[in-house]
C-alpha cells in the first residue's frame, strides 16, 4: 500500500474514533479570546444571538451586561447564564452554547507538509487528522518524526493554579512540553497509538529530512544535483538516466567519477560508461556527493557552470 493510500485509511479510522468523543472533548476545552459563541435561550429570542469574546475574554448579552467567560467551558457557561436568567428574566431557561469560530483554539502545522499554517480546532482532532487537514505530507521532504510542543493544560489545573498564585503571588513555571511521534510506525506499520490527540496551541513539526546530492554534469541532458535517495540507494546508470541521458557529443568512454570520504581524501577515477549502459561492465552503486563528470567534444560542455557550487572540495580542478 502506497503512502498516500495508508495516511487515507488511517485518516477514516482515526475520524470515526473521534467523532465518538466529541461531546466529552468539546466540554473539556476552555472558551478564549476571539472565539465567536452561538448562545440561544428557548423560547426567548431576545437572548439568542451570536457573541464574540473580546479580547479580555468578556462577552455583553442584553439586560445581563458583561459577562466574563474567558476559562468557562461551553457547559459552564450555559450553567452560568441560566442562573443569571432565572427567575427575573426567563423561568426555567434552557441555555445552549456553542463555539461556532474557535479561535482560541487554534493550532499550527509547519515543515514537511503540503499546507503549513494555523488551523481552527472546531472539533477533537488527532495527529494524523492535523496532517489531512495541512494537505498531507510532503513525502519527497518528509522525515520519520514529528515533534509536537504543546502547552495547553486542563481547565481544572488552571483554575487551581489561578487560585494559587492569587495566594501566594508566585507564577507557576513553564509547563510546555515536547512530544516525539514516529511517523514510521504510524503511518508503516498502523500503529494507532501514536496518532495521539491535538490540543488547542500545540504546534506540529513535521521536520524536513536533510537531504544529500550527487552530481550529474557535463555533456548530459539535465545537468545539476540530484537527491540522493537514502532509502533506496541509485546506481550509476540510473543517476544518468535522471540526469536525462548523455547528448550526442558526450564522450561516454572518458567519464570522469569523483568522490569524497570522510577524511576528505578525493578518489578520482575514469569510467567506460557506454560499456556500462550496454552491459559489459557492471553497475555501480553511487554514494552521497558523488560527481559523474560526462566530456564532450566541446571543452566548455553542458553543466561547465554549476562546477563551481559544488561543496567542499569537488572543485573543477579534480576533473581537468
Amino acid at each position: 500500500m502506497s503512502k498516500a493510500a495508508r495516511l487515507l485509511l488511517l485518516l477514516v479510522i482515526s475520524t470515526s474514533l473521534c467523532s465518538a468523543q466529541t461531546a466529552l472533548i468539546q466540554e473539556e476545552f476552555a472558551i478564549g479570546a476571539s472565539d465567536l459563541l452561538d448562545i440561544n435561550v428557548l423560547g426567548a429570542p431576545d437572548f439568542c444571538r451570536q457573541v464574540r469574546v473580546t479580547g479580555s475574554g468578556i462577552i455583553n448579552m442584553p439586560f445581563l451586561g458583561k459577562i466574563p467567560v474567558r476559562g468557562l467551558t461551553p457547559l459552564q457557561l450555559q450553567e452560568k447564564l441560566a442562573d443569571m436568567l432565572e427567575p427575573d428574566y426567563v423561568k426555567d431557561p434552557q441555555v445552549s452554547v456553542v463555539v461556532k469560530e474557535p479561535y482560541s483554539r487554534m493550532y499550527s502545522v509547519v515543515g514537511a507538509v503540503v499546507k503549513p499554517g494555523q488551523y481552527p480546532m472546531d472539533h477533537p482532532i488527532t495527529l494524523v487528522n492535523a496532517i489531512a487537514n495541512a494537505g498531507g505530507l510532503n513525502f519527497t521532504k518528509v522525515g520519520d518524526i514529528a515533534l509536537i510542543e504543546r502547552s495547553y493544560r486542563p481547565i481544572q489545573e488552571q483554575t487551581v493554579d489561578s487560585i494559587s498564585e492569587a495566594k501566594t503571588g508566585e507564577e507557576k513555571p513553564d509547563l510546555r512540553q515536547q512530544i516525539e511521534v514516529n511517523l514510521k510506525k504510524l503511518l508503516f506499520e498502523g500503529d494507532m497509538s501514536y496518532d495521539i490527540q491535538i490540543m488547542p496551541g500545540d504546534v506540529i513539526n513535521i521536520p524536513v529530512r536533510e537531504t544529500t546530492s550527487i552530481y550529474i554534469i557535463g555533456d548530459v541532458n539535465r545537468p545539476g544535483p540530484f537527491d540522493f535517495p537514502v532509502d533506496t540507494g541509485i546506481t550509476l546508470s540510473r543517476a544518468l538516466a535522471i540526469a536525462g541521458g548523455p547528448t550526442r557529443t558526450s564522450k561516454l568512454g572518458e567519464t570522469a567519477f569523483i568522490r569524497q570520504h570522510p577524511d576528505g581524501t578525493i578518489e578520482r577515477s575514469t569510467l567506460d560508461l557506454d560499456k556500462i549502459l550496454k552491459g559489459k561492465h557492471p553497475d555501480m552503486a553511487m554514494q552521497p556527493n558523488d560527481m559523474i563528470y560526462v566530456p564532450g567534444s566541446v571543452k566548455k560542455s553542458f553543466g561547465w557552470a554549476l562546477l563551481e557550487s559544488i561543496p567542499g572540495a569537488l572543485t573543477w580542478r579534480f576533473i581537468r
